[in-house]
């Protein structure tokens, strides 16, 4: 069972660790603060801000019928920017379908994009769903 308790953007009084991309949340820098409930125990997330705009949309195309770690997040964001993302940057490789700067994701590449744009499930196969993507409306842009 989750219960959310808190859900804000903070400026870090201390460094910590994004426990999305495990990279440092500088002190001074602003980020996404939760607390919650989960299976009776008290927890608390940090996540740099362009992280948390992308987990939010990536969240169902990762179907996370668990919750969702660090290491989903990695094989989501991976998914998603070959996908969606890398063929049209200068670093994508089509002959090797792969990034030359040899990242599994570039993450200021996706939450620039997401600004932007969102991700859908246009049909249905059996269990498997077909994703595309398309701009955002102006009223969803934030």
């Amino acid at each position: 069972m989750y219960q959310s308790l808190t859900n804000k953007d903070v400026v870090s009084r201390k460094e910590h660790q994004c426990d999305w991309c495990r990279q440092k949340i500088k002190k001074g820098e602003k980020y996404n603060y939760q607390t919650f409930i989960f299976d009776g125990d008290f927890c608390q997330w940090h996540s740099h801000l362009t992280c948390h705009r992308v987990i939010s949309a990536i969240w169902d195309y990762c179907d996370p019928d668990e919750g969702m770690d660090s290491w989903g997040f990695d094989e989501g964001c991976g998914d998603v920017c070959r996908e969606f993302i890398c063929p049209d940057c200068k670093n994508w490789n089509d002959e090797f379908h792969d990034c030359e700067m040899d990242e599994s994701y570039c993450i200021d590449k996706m939450g620039d994009f997401f600004k932007t744009h969102e991700l859908y499930p246009e049909k249905r196969e059996g269990w498997y769903r077909i994703w595309k993507c398309r701009e955002k409306s102006k009223e969803d842009e934030s």
